[in-house]
């Protein structure tokens, strides 16, 4: 009983691990494709006559 004990210990550790691991992923993921618009330069005041930004 204690081998079993023993190896659902392990499993469950390396579940979570596993775990933290992809919820770091894809934090990062979602982190890069949000774009960040703040400090951009337009190049027109309307937006419909270009598309052009800095």
């Amino acid at each position: 009983m204690d081998i079993l004990a023993r190896r659902l210990t392990i499993i469950t550790l390396l579940m979570a691990i596993f775990a933290i691991m992809l919820a770091a992923a894809v934090e990062t993921d979602y982190r890069r494709s949000t774009h960040n618009t703040t400090g951009k330069l337009v190049a027109c005041a309307t937006p419909h006559a270009c598309t052009a930004s800095l």
